[in-house]
């Protein structure tokens, strides 16, 4: 933990009230959060951001927790009819951004700034702010927090990890593996993607404190990122580890990642495959020969017509296409619009489109 020092705190309250009522049905514990940020060094700056008109009974609370509630108002489509009017978002997130920035060049002393939120867009102010060589510290909500935001900061807290302390210290521990497991399978029954960022915060429901370099490799080493416990959580066959581009995604063992990955495609089929291999022959000297017969048509023909004529090119040796490969080149032409259709009848017919370039 950072050094103690002066600590600046702001609270995106709609965000942790909205949060608290969706997930838990009661609101915030102020006092809870305050304790936890004290922790942290001498608190010169507390500021909790809303349209207080809409919660009129929240502003004493924050005052007995010497927490500064900051007005933020909110705008409304028509006024004149209130019955249809809709609310529009307010700024709360700029207003607190431009506070924290401000404080940042205004009090050099503060050492330490903490978020209370689980918005994904204060993401370039906790960047900004850590460039700047301060500690920054997010609280947020287990279930409605960002996982990139809780990436990107210093410290992250789960509110649950702020109350009931005598009840943590009387949990049992958990075997963490299985509660990575637990973490997938909640992950999957919340529609959440299982990505490393996303399932170190479920685990931190699960176990609450839970930190990876608190346990060690089999060298006896602690695991200085998350990734080598999860792998370790794999050379145990508890899990897999999927990679797709940049995104590693966790699966349970015996599971196909292609068919349950977000973000990965499918392996082609054996039909794709066979498709892939009948285009994959034709090169840049069979186009150039199948626009040389194409020319030879003055007005267009069948597909038949196409077919035989490329066929005759074959048995002259000017190319070496099977009967389905020609066939694939008459379609794949047709897809990439070097072939025009038109209709007369229940015939097709085709021609050459001078305009397009040959395939590649």
């Amino acid at each position: 933990m950072v050094e103690k020092g002066d600590v600046a705190v702001f609270i995106d309250f709609e965000n942790i009230y909205i949060s608290m009522h969706n997930k838990y049905d009661t609101d915030p514990n102020f006092e809870s959060i305050m304790d936890r940020c004290n922790d942290y060094g001498r608190v010169i700056i507390a500021r909790a951001y809303a349209d207080w008109y809409r919660y009129p009974r929240v502003t004493s609370a924050l005052y007995a927790n010497s927490i500064e509630p900051m007005y933020v108002p909110t705008y409304y489509y028509d006024r004149d009819d209130t019955k249809s009017s809709k609310a529009i978002k307010n700024s709360v997130d700029i207003h607190l951004c431009i506070e924290a920035m401000k404080t940042l060049y205004s009090y050099p002393n503060i050492t330490t700034y903490i978020f209370a939120t689980g918005d994904r867009d204060f993401i370039p102010l906790v960047n900004s702010i850590r460039q700047h060589g301060k500690w920054v510290v997010v609280i947020a909500i287990g279930g409605a927090a960002s996982a990139h935001l809780a990436q990107s900061a210093d410290e992250f807290l789960l509110y649950q990890q702020l109350i009931d302390k005598e009840e943590t210290l009387e949990e049992p521990l958990k075997d963490p593996y299985r509660a990575l497991v637990e973490a997938v399978q909640l992950a999957r029954s919340r529609g959440n993607v299982c990505t490393l960022a996303s399932l170190k915060l479920l685990i931190m429901e699960i176990m609450r404190g839970f930190d990876e370099k608190e346990y060690k490799d089999p060298q006896g080493r602690p695991f200085a990122k998350f990734k080598n416990f999860v792998k370790e959580a794999e050379r145990r066959g508890l899990v897999q580890i999927f990679t797709s581009g940049t995104v590693n995604e966790v699966f349970l063992p015996g599971e196909d990642p292609y068919e349950l990955s977000h973000f990965a495609s499918k392996p082609p089929s054996e039909e794709e495959k066979e498709e892939a291999e009948k285009v994959a022959g034709i090169g840049s000297q069979e186009w150039r020969a199948f626009r040389d017969v194409m020319r030879q048509f003055d007005e267009p023909v069948l597909f038949v017509h196409i077919y035989n004529a490329l066929r005759g090119l074959r048995n002259q040796e000017v190319i070496d296409l099977s009967n389905s490969q020609i066939k694939e080149m008459i379609k794949e032409a047709i897809k990439n619009g070097l072939l025009m259709r038109s209709s007369r009848g229940a015939h097709r017919y085709y021609e050459l489109n001078p305009e397009q370039p040959l395939p590649k």
